[in-house]
């Protein structure tokens, strides 16, 4: 690797531009030049650049061999900046292209990533791609030392949530019905998945989200289902409804098994135009999500 690709690398890996590294001492175009190998630097400029960067000159003259280390320590500046920032995508892509990859640290970090991005796939109804990251975080869990038992958690959550939609959202890297769930309880959204799948199997939203004391989505679909479950479709109907006015914001999937719930409220209460309406909003939602 010759400096300009050691400049440009360790740039990059800082999250700096052109612009940024240069200050007022030398040209955008001169460092262009440099990085690309097309000119030499001065001493005088690798010291300029050396500071810039916050390496010693000699580092930036040295030949192959322990500067490696030091790539990792630059890069993880950069990893951890973006993803203090929220920056997934960001972080994900400059871990990816590490030369560090396969270190157990950036592993972690990754698996992070990828189940921020998985997250964010989900919410917004784009669930091939969420199965996608979610069996990329399980992946680079893997790869790595660090306890990583609440990821897999949340992903096996995910999956299980997403399986009820459609048999084939399943996981390629896991069976999800094996997963420890336990440490993934710190999640609301999780803690309302195990409670969806306790009305399924027994008629009661079981002993995960008791301690709710805030009205959310996620509350208002299993009063909905209490009452669903006691008859009394009407009250179930004024719940469902709630849920779906702008000040409660829930994923995108979860409105699927909203518009489940009003389809059987409304057939209970003898309003069949309404019941009619809302398995056409299911059917079109369900061909959405599964795109």
């Amino acid at each position: 690797m010759n400096i300009g690709e050691k400049i440009k690398k360790l740039r990059t890996a800082k999250l700096m531009t052109q612009s940024e590294l240069v200050g007022n001492e030398i040209t955008r175009n001169m460092l262009s030049r440099i990085e690309n190998g097309s000119a030499n630097p001065s001493l005088e400029t690798i010291c300029y650049i050396a500071g810039r960067l916050n390496v010693s000159p000699g580092f930036l003259l040295a030949e192959e061999g322990d500067e490696q280390i030091y790539f990792k320590h630059s890069e993880i500046v950069g990893i951890k900046k973006a993803l203090m920032n929220e920056d997934y995508r960001i972080c994900r892509d400059i871990c990816l292209k590490s030369d560090s990859v396969e270190d157990d640290e950036i592993q972690l970090i990754l698996s992070e990533c990828n189940l921020a991005i998985a997250k964010e796939e989900f919410f917004r109804g784009n669930l091939r791609g969420a199965c996608e990251f979610l069996d990329q975080t399980i992946e680079c869990c893997e790869k790595t030392l660090y306890r990583t038992d609440h990821l897999v958690a949340e992903v096996g959550l995910y999956f299980r949530y997403m399986r009820q939609i459609s048999a084939t959202l399943s996981s390629n890297m896991i069976d999800e019905e094996s997963v420890n769930v336990y440490p993934a309880l710190v999640n609301e959204f999780c803690r309302y998945v195990l409670s969806f799948e306790s009305f399924e199997e027994k008629g009661d939203a079981g002993e995960w989200m008791q301690s709710e004391t805030q009205k959310s989505a996620y509350t208002l679909h299993l009063d909905a289902k209490t009452c669903m479950r006691e008859g009394n479709y009407g009250q179930a109907y004024e719940h469902l409804h709630e849920i779906l006015r702008d000040e409660f914001s829930f994923p995108e999937p979860m409105l699927y098994f909203v518009f489940c719930d009003l389809e059987i409220c409304c057939r209970e209460t003898q309003d069949f135009k309404g019941a009619y309406e809302y398995s056409i909003d299911k059917l079109e939602l369900l061909q959405k999500l599964l795109t």
